[in-house]
């Protein structure tokens, strides 16, 4: 019987702290702080035109900013889910980032690698310091 009220102790401490680390808006929502936050979202495909061979999707926090990506896969199309206001999204041919990087919107629609290309070799998230904290 004392194992039970043990746990029960436990099971409502660990309720507790989790709902204090939650800030409450005027509004009455939740919102929970993020320490690495979101900055966008691409979707890959291993095949032209951003309908076949779905690869899934990539996301890119603050802390993969200004970094290089290489695919290990194939793609052969990329299209930008999600993107911070003020950030960019750039995508190579050549792996390590290299060469002339193209560089896409939300608007941009499908991205078919550009003709010669067998694959899309690499890709950014960039952002003014303002933009990665939205």
């Amino acid at each position: 019987m004392h194992f039970i009220t043990s746990m029960s102790s436990v099971i409502f401490m660990a309720m507790a702290l989790g709902a204090s680390a939650l800030t409450f808006r005027a509004d009455g929502f939740a919102k929970v702080t993020r320490q690495d936050p979101h900055i966008g979202d691409i979707r890959i495909f291993g095949e032209t035109g951003c309908l076949n061979q779905n690869l899934g999707v990539w996301t890119v926090t603050q802390s993969g900013l200004d970094t290089c990506n290489d695919f290990s896969d194939v793609v052969k199309s990329v299209t930008l889910t999600d993107i911070n206001d003020g950030c960019s999204f750039f995508v190579w041919a050549e792996a390590g980032c290299r060469g002339v990087g193209r560089s896409f919107s939300t608007d941009s629609g499908c991205g078919n690698v550009v003709e010669g290309i067998d694959s899309w070799g690499s890709f950014a998230f960039t952002c003014p310091t303002s933009a990665s904290k939205a």
